[in-house]
């Protein structure tokens, strides 16, 4: 798509985002959050459900006819297709039955395997990102809105971001090899996709996920965090990728906010058996 249409499309995306977090803590307010275990193991609720049927019919109303993957949809088929929406109703669905405010709405569009565009919006917060890589990203905040870039890498201490739900005994091994590598180490924790726009707004230097992800989970985040700068890779330093698949999990990853610095050489170190 042409980076015109993109940035049209971007503020589309933003207020079907809006729409759907404004639902989310309708829910959130409330007594009753109709909790329950999916198959997998993995809490829904009422909320992602409403934020999930808002997107898809808003989606389907803008002229770009483009076929939907998310979360909280039964795929019956898989499409072969270059073009369509990833889409993670409600990002974050532990944080938001532990009402610690950091959970998000999810939408990236997917272009030949990649990110061209990605909107993260934390309803709780009021904060919300979009990201257009090769163009930029930006950060709106109670509706003022700003152009946002990652920070060179200091080589003397570095700012991790993890998640305050999810974080496995490789984490910690990634947790110790920085400490050998810095002086000073800083843990900003963060929820959902917020950990990826943290690196992107520059609050970060890095956030290394060894654990079980699925493409909804980051594929937003990418655009936000490559449009700002950043890059999203697996362990081996290729970037990451998607496909219309439900069943795809992602790679081990990290999302550094200065590329050039050689993040590999203490990736290299982690003991991954």
């Amino acid at each position: 798509m042409k980076e015109s249409e993109l940035i049209t499309l971007s503020k589309e995306i933003l207020c079907i985002c809006e729409e759907a977090g404004a639902a989310i803590m309708d829910i959130y307010g409330s007594d009753n959050n109709g909790l329950e275990i999916k198959e997998d193991g993995s809490p829904v609720t009422l909320a992602d459900l409403a934020s999930h049927q808002i997107i898809l019919d808003k989606l389907s109303g803008l002229n770009t006819l483009f076929p939907v993957l998310s979360e909280e949809d039964e795929v019956k088929e898989l499409i072969d297709t270059s073009i369509f929406w990833l889409v993670d109703p409600l990002d974050g669905t532990k944080e938001f039955i532990n009402k610690n405010g950091e959970f998000t709405v999810n939408i990236a569009l997917i272009e030949n395997g990649f990110p061209i565009l990605g909107v993260v919006s934390a309803p709780a917060i009021h904060e919300s990102f979009y990201g257009i890589p090769g163009y930029g990203s930006f950060k709106v905040k109670h509706g003022k809105e700003v152009r946002i870039t990652t920070s060179l890498q200091d080589k003397n201490s570095c700012r991790i971001t993890l998640s305050k739900s999810h974080q496995s005994h490789l984490d910690e091994d990634f947790i110790r090899e920085i400490k050998n590598c810095f002086n000073e180490v800083e843990i900003v924790p963060a929820g959902s996709s917020l950990k990826l726009c943290r690196v992107a707004d520059g609050s970060a230097d890095i956030y290394c996920r060894m654990g079980s992800t699925f493409q909804w989970d980051i594929s937003a985040g990418q655009a936000v965090a490559e449009g700002s700068g950043a890059c999203v890779k697996n362990l081996s330093g290729e970037r990451l990728g998607y496909e219309f698949n439900p069943e795809i999990r992602n790679p081990y990853f990290y999302c550094a906010g200065d590329p050039n610095y050689d993040w590999q050489k203490i990736i290299k170190t982690l003991d991954l058996d």
